[in-house]
């Protein structure tokens, strides 16, 4: 035989040992070595055996041995699989992603989205919440935070304020933002051919450009509250100096709006009136600020809630805020989830100093120690939250619990007897029947409104266990405010972002047409009042509230019931929404900023 064909024999014989040539072969010629390898491939611990080896391990068990090795290599294969998916688990983490569409219904059209204009509609001022920015914002604390600002400081008189803008910012079609157009902007408020409705904040102001990117404020007086006034958002010149003073608000820039903000304006339809039907929003990628990961905002107009709720419902639509709480807890959990909102918003009993029952401090006192206001918020759940002060979130120092005992003693002092037959408190006759007795009576006035009434059903309940008789009555504000023929009055006010308490404590406002229902008429208040107006730092502005609130409460002018929460309905679809406090509805899109529909995978 040829040497290299005994060589591929030989080879042929070591990889397939097993086989055994048939008959005495002359090709076989079996040699020691062959054995001795043979035997040092099976006991050679420091080899490891090649794919072909373990290819005829079950070759050599048995049925019962070839069942446990596959059962154990099984039961390997699962541990492995699990080991790895926990190692997976531990390791990997769901976060947002960019994409996805949300649709909101609105209630109302638009009319002028320019953030000019948008105080006198809520669907303007929501649109522009989106679309346009300004120097600052409002965080939950109603604190200004810098927005298109980089930097700022006062000077030492605390009447200049100097804002340097961030760099690199562009409007939506491009074009840059500059010191130009924040001072157009402000001056655009101020000119009466304008009509803004913030024209108020800065008839004082004088607006002086620095340098491209910075601007000056020079105020005739210290203002620590200023800062809140320039979240307005920045209209740009190279679009509205074209534009005729006087005809501002028929220009189409109030229809086709173009901002700084995290949203620019795709695209909107109408119907064969006019009417605006819907407008589509997406991300404008060259936003400076926190990218939103939601690419599309679509908003659809309703004519009134009813409708709009309708909608939800049938799944048009995926947002819906303000929907009464009766409504909002109908929908499924499963489908929807309420975030609750929360404005600078009380619900105040005012009791007026001025009648002839109320006056007494002592009768103001036993009607206040009559009311449980944990039992109060028990009766409406997360619909409220508790307040104790004039300043919404801001709790008083001090704290008075409900005594009815203590407070029919009160009127027992105030010789206010019982009849044991009505159990209705009287003064004079023999009884409160008689025609010379004078019945302990309480009129409640509230405005039509459910949950005011639910609020004035509880304090009569309370206040009839000490034996007054309570009458409920209604009333709109433009009677309140003219009339002031009220005894007890409860109201839910509503603050602007300064927190400004002055329109309702002020004595100056305790007039016809004033808002200071309880109509009180202290010197004292007065002097804090003006002092929180004075106040040249935040610092300040906040020891001077805090001094306010015990000269209010120790005339006990009225109750400080609660805060109301509203409900944002919100498509389980959307994530990341959390409960908010805003300074106003448009607000909250703040956070919306945070909200995601898309998720990816991602190494911790």
């Amino acid at each position: 035989m040829p040497k290299w064909l005994d060589k591929i024999s030989s080879l042929w014989q070591r990889v397939f040992f097993w086989q055994k040539p048939e008959g005495d072969s002359k090709e076989f010629k079996p040699h020691a070595h062959h054995d001795h390898a043979l035997v040092l491939s099976v006991t050679d611990q420091k080899r490891v055996p090649h794919i072909k080896q373990w290819l005829l391990l079950t070759r050599v068990f048995d049925q019962t041995e070839r069942r446990i090795f596959f059962s154990a290599l099984l039961v390997f294969c699962l541990t492995l699989i699990v080991a790895a998916g926990n190692l997976l688990r531990l390791q990997l983490a769901q976060v947002p992603a960019s994409g996805g569409a949300v649709t909101e219904a609105l209630i109302g059209t638009p009319k002028l989205i320019n953030p000019l204009f948008a105080p006198l509609n809520d669907v303007d001022r929501d649109l522009s919440a989106l679309i346009y920015s300004g120097l600052f914002r409002l965080d939950a604390s109603y604190d200004p935070v810098p927005d298109l600002v980089e930097q700022y400081h006062w000077t030492d008189d605390q009447k200049t304020l100097e804002v340097s803008l961030r760099k690199n910012i562009t409007f939506h079609d491009g074009e840059p933002l500059t010191a130009d157009d924040v001072i157009f902007t402000f001056q655009a408020i101020k000119n009466p051919n304008w009509r803004s409705p913030l024209a108020g904040l800065f008839q004082n102001v004088t607006v002086v450009r620095v340098d491209e990117q910075t601007v000056q404020f020079q105020l005739k007086e210290p203002n620590p509250q200023f800062l809140q006034s320039l979240t307005v958002g920045i209209l740009p010149e190279h679009i509205w100096s074209n534009i005729p003073d006087s005809g501002a608000q028929l220009a189409d820039a109030n229809i086709r709006p173009i901002g700084s903000g995290p949203y620019s304006v795709a695209s909107f339809t109408r119907d064969a009136n006019g009417s605006i039907l819907n407008y589509t929003l997406k991300k404008f990628g060259g936003y400076y600020g926190i990218k939103p990961y939601i690419n599309e905002w679509k908003f659809r107009f309703y004519a009134d809630r009813d409708s709009a709720f309708t909608a939800l419902k049938n799944n048009q639509i995926d947002l819906l805020a303000f929907v009464p709480w009766d409504d909002a807890e109908t929908l499924s959990k499963e489908q929807y989830t309420i975030s609750r909102l929360e404005l600078p918003q009380m619900t105040i009993a005012f009791f007026n100093l001025k009648d002839d029952l109320l006056k007494e401090d002592s009768m103001r006192e036993a009607l206040s120690l009559a009311i449980d206001k944990k039992e109060l918020l028990d009766l409406f759940g997360e619909q409220v939250t508790p307040a104790s002060s004039p300043f919404p979130f801001i709790e008083s120092t001090t704290t008075t619990s409900a005594d009815l005992e203590k407070a029919r003693g009160i009127l027992d002092d105030l010789k206010w007897s019982t009849d044991e037959e009505t159990g209705l408190r009287f003064k004079g006759g023999a009884s409160s029947t008689s025609a010379s007795s004078t019945k302990l009576t309480l009129n409640i006035t509230v405005p039509d409104q459910s949950d005011i009434l639910r609020i004035a059903e509880y304090l009569k309940r309370r206040w009839s266990l000490l034996g007054a008789e309570v009458n409920i009555e209604k009333q709109t504000l433009q009677s309140v405010v003219t009339d002031r023929k009220y005894q007890v009055l409860v109201w839910n006010i509503l603050l602007t972002p300064t927190l400004d308490i002055r329109p309702f404590w002020h004595s100056s406002k305790a007039t016809a047409g004033g808002f200071n229902f309880s109509n009180l008429e202290d010197r004292d208040v007065d002097k804090a009042l003006d002092a929180i107006g004075s106040v040249s730092s935040t610092e300040a502005l906040h020891a001077a509230r805090l001094a306010l609130i015990p000269l209010i409460e120790k005339t006990q002018p009225a109750l400080f019931l609660s805060q109301p929460r509203y409900t944002y309905v919100v498509s389980n679809e959307i994530k990341g929404v959390k409960d908010q406090r805003i300074a106003h509805p448009a607000n909250r899109f703040q956070q919306a900023l945070h909200w995601y529909v898309k998720t990816t995978w991602s190494w911790k």
